[in-house]
């Protein structure tokens, strides 16, 4: 007891060293320690939020069960809070809405710290610019998370002290100024995908990635001039191609291939690298049933699957149905769950073998594909049109439909109307089929003004989720809430 008492009694739990700071506490006397360590530390945690649970279970939610194209699947009452979210039943209250907001602002905040490390590093002017970029890639892709689902927010641009106040809301105009000034900074400061790949670390941003996000940005703004010159960028840059077969895009051995514009790294690599750096995102969609390769959500609806044009071949890469052979066997669905799995997440059987991972690994080495290069080639083709070339918007629909036909020309007429409504919804329809399942079409539904057609869609609330009321009372009345919560 006297032992626990001196030490409680002792002031050293008051020393409290500035986050974000470099300072001669964060190191022993006796060690060296190269201050890059720091920033690449807070760098690896800002990527981590995009892998972790609460992003990919929350995001699936709120991206994809609000729509008429996916199912929660599963078993009709497991998720928990997860079931509000098909019938828009969803409240300010939900845990699910607040662990989505709390990851964003942590991958920010976290963001922040490995900009105020990076200013501190010395003689390194080069080194230090690229950290800079990447932290301002990462808060970027966090703030147009943030604005897509909640429309104004508080931006955090430098690390808070103990006693700084949350900030009060910036419009949702605002956040979309700052994101584009600090994307255009950081752009030609980062490197490309290939030189990535070469170098033997990719999985980081990468200037087509900032140019991604830079064109969604202007795209949800209807500044299609603005998102016309970035994609034509993009495709310019030739670090990106649609060589890439549909039905390899999502497997292992094609991560971080020509399709890849931002992909989330995750590893699970027991021997001999000793890697654990997984992800639940292809655990909660695998089939549930036999094989046993997770819990069966987000999987696809009879309405998208009714929406395939006959012997699009992307119907077969993207869904699994109870009763498919799949590596010889055949998939028996849980008898009390949901019959039909989102084929995108699947693991090979030779996948699951591979550097030790046990028998019943549930995918947890997915990479999580979050820009792929047909999203790019589709928002362009929508810009082109928007601007009156529909010349160029129909040229680069056929880009991504000549992919998905795989050389078979009895499938897959190319289109060839010019009359802008109707070429506008062939467009919007490839979206459907392309990224189905990918977190696209709740937000494609509202910028598009289509999303009235989603079952319990309230116009005027239901284009934004609510700010979680924890969050505004943590705020103490700071910040707002949405209309109609």
């Amino acid at each position: 007891m006297i032992v626990l008492i001196s030490t409680a009694c002792s002031d050293d739990f008051l020393d409290r060293y500035p986050k974000g700071r470099w300072h001669r506490d964060n190191y022993t006397p006796d060690n060296t320690l190269d201050k890059k360590i720091l920033v690449e530390a807070k760098l690896a945690e800002a990527y981590t939020t995009l892998r972790g649970w609460p992003f990919a279970w929350a995001g699936l939610a709120m991206h994809n069960y609000t729509t008429p194209d996916v199912e929660k699947g599963s078993t009709p009452s497991d998720g928990g809070e997860v079931t509000q979210f098909k019938p828009l039943s969803y409240t300010a209250g939900s845990a699910v809405i607040a662990d989505y907001y709390s990851a964003c602002y942590k991958s920010i905040y976290l963001s922040n710290e490995a900009l105020a490390l990076a200013s501190t590093l010395e003689d390194a002017e080069p080194l230090k610019n690229k950290y800079a970029a990447e932290a301002l890639f990462l808060r970027s892709v966090m703030y147009f998370r943030l604005a897509q689902a909640f429309g104004g927010v508080s931006f955090v641009d430098k690390v808070l002290g103990q006693n700084d106040k949350t900030p009060p809301r910036s419009s949702r105009e605002e956040i979309w100024q700052k994101i584009e000034r600090d994307l255009i900074s950081a752009i030609p400061l980062l490197p490309t995908r290939k030189a990535l790949v070469t170098s033997n670390n990719p999985g980081r941003a990468t200037q087509n990635a900032a140019r991604a996000v830079l064109a969604k940005v202007y795209m949800y703004q209807k500044n299609w001039s603005g998102a016309l010159g970035i994609t034509t960028a993009i495709i310019a840059s030739d670090d990106n191609s649609l060589n890439t077969p549909y039905d390899q895009i999502f497997t292992e051995a094609f991560e971080y291939g020509d399709e890849s514009v931002f992909e989330v790294y995750c590893e699970e690599k027991p021997e001999p690298d000793k890697i654990y750096l997984g992800s639940q995102f292809a655990q909660i969609q695998g089939i549930r049933g036999i094989p046993n390769l997770g819990w069966g959500f987000n999987a696809p609806s009879q309405a998208l699957m009714n929406s395939y044009e006959a012997g699009d071949p992307r119907k077969a890469a993207s869904v699994i149905a109870n009763g498919d052979i799949l590596d010889g066997k055949a998939v028996r669905a849980d008898a009390s769950g949901y019959k039909f799995f989102n084929k995108k997440v699947y693991t090979k059987a030779s996948e699951r073998g591979l550097y030790g991972r046990p028998a019943e690994a549930q995918g947890t080495w997915v990479n999580i594909r979050v820009i792929r290069y047909a999203d790019v080639v589709l928002m362009h083709a929508e810009a082109a049109l928007e601007t009156g070339n529909t010349t160029e918007a129909l040229a680069k629909l056929e880009m991504v439909r000549a992919r998905a036909r795989g050389g078979n020309n009895a499938i897959l007429p190319k289109m060839t109307t010019m009359v802008i409504d109707e070429l506008r919804a062939k467009i919007h329809q490839e979206r459907r089929i392309e990224l189905a399942m990918e977190w696209e079409r709740f937000f494609d539904l509202i910028r598009w003004n289509e999303a009235k057609t989603i079952p319990n869609f309230v116009v005027g609330k239901h284009e934004l989720f609510p700010i979680p009321q924890t969050e505004i009372d943590k705020s103490e009345g700071v910040l707002t809430q949405n209309p109609g919560y």
